[in-house]
């Protein structure tokens, strides 16, 4: 009775966590080149129950032998890991010379106090020093380092040729990695690349005056959260059965006359 308050509560645990990614990904809907999270979840490993020391088992050789399986239990499921879809997301033509989007699976790097990070939000700034940004002030890398423009009479080819008044000044130091998934969120819109596995990034393409953004679809969303709440809303109610049920046992079933 007890293990299956565990398993309930459990549930009801990761619809709860399922539900934070989902209101996240709702919340970033307008994020420029944000990518949506998706919560795998598993079930834990299934053990046999064995009945042991029962004498209708006929064994006349060592009683540590006498057991006989009962069957498998299920402890429930657990979050696994986090899944995040990094599927391009629409483009949209603005009127900022700052606004670009990468086509590919490529990213820019950018100069933080934490180290190199990696980001794909094409929602650029220049500073008061004339230096390309992310609107968190971190500075975008060229191949020669921080990006001077020097204010926003620049133009971006297809390439990541950067051109101020037509003279040429650098290239956006684009990268690749062969496996995306082992990219980690910093927030921000920020990636760290642990395991150090960036390289040149080619067959990519950078549009200027234009924006990637989110790849989240709000109806998907909306469709999973409320399978979420259901799913929540059934382990609640199991769990308040279960917890009558052992109320009837201690209150009426144990009850001393």
């Amino acid at each position: 009775m007890i293990r299956s308050h565990y398993i309930a509560a459990g549930a009801m645990l990761l619809e709860r966590r399922k539900m934070e990614v989902i209101t996240n990904n709702i919340v970033n809907v307008e994020t420029s080149g944000y990518k949506r999270d998706n919560l795998i979840s598993q079930s834990f490993d299934d053990v046999m129950i064995k009945r042991i020391h029962d004498n209708n088992i006929i064994r006349p050789y060592n009683i540590i032998n006498q057991k006989r399986n009962v069957g498998p239990l299920d402890f429930g499921v657990h979050v696994d890991y986090i899944d995040t879809d990094y599927s391009q997301g629409y483009l949209e033509t603005t009127e900022l010379p700052t606004d670009i989007a990468l086509i590919g699976d490529v990213y820019y790097k950018l100069q933080t106090p934490a180290g190199l990070r990696y980001s794909r939000a094409g929602a650029l700034t220049v500073n008061v020093e004339g230096y390309l940004c992310n609107p968190e002030g971190y500075y975008v890398q060229g191949q020669n380092g921080n990006i001077y423009t020097g204010g926003l009479n620049f133009s971006i080819d297809e390439l990541g040729n950067i051109n101020v008044e037509g003279e040429y000044v650098d290239t956006f130091d684009l990268v690749s990695f062969p496996d995306q998934n082992a990219l980690r969120k910093q927030g921000h819109n920020l990636y760290q690349d642990p395991e150090n596995t960036a390289q040149p990034a080619t067959n990519y393409q950078v549009r200027q005056y234009t924006l990637e953004g989110s790849n989240v679809e709000i109806a998907r969303e909306m469709v999973d959260m409320m399978m979420v709440y259901r799913v929540y809303e059934t382990n609640q109610r199991i769990l308040t059965m279960i917890d009558d049920t052992v109320g009837k046992a201690v209150n009426d079933i144990a009850r001393l006359r």
